[in-house]
């Protein structure tokens, strides 16, 4: 290892030249990689957030989640449905 140092050590324009090249190889390679501003991903996923403030979890379990979940079985496609009940809000995942 000591012998790799030396040898870069001793010899600077060589060394420099190098990494010139493949500074300017990589600016090159990322001008010329084409790039799409809003790709076309599907995401597999529906994020559901329902507000109500001042209701408590277990309200808003009965109050918002159950009546979404029933209405929500009925689209085809759905593979789980997860919900979360908090103080003054409920999460739905799909």
């Amino acid at each position: 290892m000591n012998a790799l140092i030396d040898a870069l050590v001793t010899r600077p324009r060589p060394v420099l030249l190098v990494l010139i090249i493949l500074l300017f190889a990589g600016a090159a390679t990322y001008v010329l990689i084409p790039k799409e501003a809003e790709p076309d991903i599907a995401i597999p996923m529906l994020y559901i957030n329902m507000l109500h403030e001042g209701i408590s979890p277990e309200d808003a379990e009965r109050l918002l989640i159950r009546p979404m979940e029933s209405e929500l079985r009925s689209i085809e496609g759905v593979k789980e449905m997860r919900a979360t009940a908090s103080e003054g809000s409920a999460v739905m995942i799909l």
